[in-house]
């Protein structure tokens, strides 16, 4: 069949044809599973794309690895996201960008201003584009580690309500 000319054999040389894929999510508390296929239009956006940027984080891991090369050396590990976590949450957000941290990968993500107070804490440097009339401007901003941490221990969202109610006693 494939040495027939004749024959459109487009569907065998396409990758994406020879893998079926499901993902499975569980609760961690009660330990019940679901398909995501079958909440896929049912839950929140987060719930939605929460599974699918897990398994690209562990598709990019498994098949690149770290930024840590085999041999201790520091290597690229790049995940790139355009209009990324869009539809989550600050809190799913920063789960996100902590799981990607945690597994080594250098993610890039192109977003609308209003997500910076979500990633900044979690981003080494900044790329903003601003646009005057036909021009724009690109301004690179750094970010080094005391800085993220200091701006992820300051963002009331990461903290538990016992840190809130302390916080406001002390005032």
């Amino acid at each position: 069949m494939l040495e027939d000319p004749d024959k459109d054999v487009s569907a065998f040389e396409d990758y994406r044809n020879f893998y079926a894929f499901e993902i499975h999510m569980e609760d961690v508390h009660t330990k019940a599973r679901t398909r995501w296929e079958t909440r896929r239009n049912t839950g929140s956006g987060a719930e939605q794309q929460v599974p699918l940027y897990v398994a690209i984080g562990a598709s990019l891991a498994a098949v690149y690895g770290s930024a840590v090369s085999h041999r201790g050396q520091k290597g690229m590990s790049p995940a790139l996201f355009d209009e990324a976590f869009s539809k989550m949450d600050g809190k799913n957000q920063r789960a996100m960008m902590a799981y990607y941290a945690d597994l080594g990968r250098q993610v890039g993500i192109a977003a609308p201003l209003e997500k910076k107070p979500a990633i900044i804490g979690y981003m080494h440097s900044l790329v903003e584009i601003d646009r005057i009339n036909e021009q724009s401007f690109a301004n690179v901003v750094y970010i080094g580690k005391r800085a993220r941490d200091e701006i992820l221990a300051m963002n009331p969202e990461t903290l538990s309500d016992a840190d809130i109610a302390a916080r406001m006693a002390a005032e």
